[in-house]
């Protein structure tokens, strides 16, 4: 019988029990007695704990309502016993020796793309974003099947359930081509010998939820009012602190609202935002006076940003504020450089943002849209293709470090042409008249 661990979507690892359990533990009726549920000092969630040999596995349920919780142990020890106890049947389940079983190729696959990832060929986000597919999704519905009997009606299966989930097309589809590039990696590897014909999903595009100057200008006011109130002192704990800052507990920090201004003047990616430092940066004053970024490289993209003018005063307050606090040398950053760990920038940035929105009543957009600090970005996009004069896409999408495509796409869809009235009104002046 094997023993090995299933890979499920979210990792778990052999580990002791934590000496902190609490008394409160609770068996699950009907499933055996290693399978249970127990609470330790300093978190409100059930953690679920099961025992298979010489494997202890816990995990956390990631609530708090103990019926809640005793469902989820339930479908992970289900999960568990599907990968663990598998059929036999070695004639059916190997070509030339090799197993045709949809979790072995699929961890093949798995460590394919983890290789392609070290050696730069696709992102990190990529490959954990294939991976936790995989491992949320289709090992749980495919994992015990042989690939040779994986067909058109699985397929089809697969897309009502992600739909049942009310996942949208484009989670779909990608989910669709983590299944096929599993299915050509057998097909490759001559462990199959066709691929079932994937039905064509219609991707339905959101444009992404952009701010009007009104509201570009609320946003500023009500961050400036949200960084002055104050505060009650709050003991910090695991639940309000990130990385040494308070979260959900703490008002907005000053930083906000240079963050909205710079993001609408400088046309990046939020990504972007949290890993710039002052080397980075390079005030150029000539002609036009702007800021020129050399940001380390995203999705692929390493040309530098140049940024309008307003964005230059934004970074001369940043860094003289920063400067008077000891932050402002050429290896911090420019936003909440205490924060060491910028894994956790993001998050955090997200946080205050929310609140700036939740307060400004615009956390919806005018099409229904999920408005986000992504939403500066498409801001900055938008201003441009609405107030730049005669500006090209071209030149756009390659100092917004996208492409024509994607404008084209995601940020001028939802252009009218009243927006540009005046363009579409104007006349060439006349050359070589006298």
């Amino acid at each position: 019988m094997p023993s090995t661990t299933p890979s499920l979507s979210i990792p778990f690892k052999n580990q002791e029990i934590l000496k902190s359990v609490s008394s409160a533990r609770h068996k699950i009726e009907g499933y055996p007695k290693s399978l249970k549920l127990y609470q330790v000092t300093n978190s409100p969630f059930w953690q679920i704990h099961i025992r298979f040999g010489s494997h202890v596995i816990t995990k956390s349920s990631k609530v708090v309502d103990l019926n809640i919780a005793e469902e989820r142990a339930k479908s992970f020890f289900n999960q568990l016993i599907g990968f663990r106890y598998k059929p036999h049947d070695t004639d059916k389940r190997s070509v030339d020796g090799k197993s045709t079983q949809f979790t072995d190729i699929a961890d093949k696959v798995i460590a394919f793309e983890h290789q392609r990832q070290l050696f730069g060929e696709i992102s990190e986000t990529t490959f954990k974003n294939f991976r936790y597919r995989v491992n949320g999704c289709l090992l749980p519905m495919f994992g015990h099947r042989d690939i040779k009997e994986i067909n058109q009606k699985d397929i089809h299966h697969l897309i009502t359930t992600l739909s049942d989930r009310q996942l949208g097309s484009i989670s779909v589809s990608q989910h669709l081509q983590s299944l096929k590039k599993i299915l050509h990696y057998a097909l490759e590897n001559e462990l199959i010998y066709r691929i079932p014909l994937f039905p064509k999903i219609r991707k339905q595009f959101l444009p992404r939820g952009g701010f009007t100057t009104k509201e570009y200008l609320l946003l500023t006011k009500t961050a400036r009012k949200l960084s002055k109130i104050s505060t009650a002192n709050t003991i910090p704990t695991h639940r309000n602190r990130a990385g040494g800052a308070f979260t959900r507990s703490q008002n907005v920090p000053k930083e906000m609202i240079w963050i909205i201004r710079f993001m609408v003047n400088g046309f990046m990616r939020p990504s972007d935002v949290i890993h710039i430092q002052h080397k980075h940066v390079e005030i150029i004053r000539q002609e036009n006076t702007y800021l020129r970024l050399t940001l380390p490289e995203t999705k692929r993209h390493k040309a530098q940003i140049v940024t309008l003018r307003p964005a230059v005063r934004v970074y001369e307050k940043l860094k003289k504020y920063m400067d008077r606090i000891g932050l402002a040398s050429q290896e911090d950053y420019l936003f909440l450089p205490q924060i060491k760990n910028r894994k956790i920038v993001g998050p955090l940035l997200s946080v205050h943002f929310n609140k700036i929105l939740s307060e400004s009543n615009l956390k919806t957009g005018p099409l229904g849209q999920s408005r986000s600090l992504y939403s500066l970005r498409h801001t900055a996009i938008m201003f441009r293709l609405l107030y730049g004069q005669g500006i090209d896409l071209l030149t756009l999408a390659r100092n917004s470090r996208t492409s024509v495509q994607m404008i084209e796409q995601f940020y001028a869809s939802n252009l009218t042409a009243e927006m540009n009235i005046q363009l579409l009104q104007s006349k060439r002046t006349a050359i070589g008249r006298n």
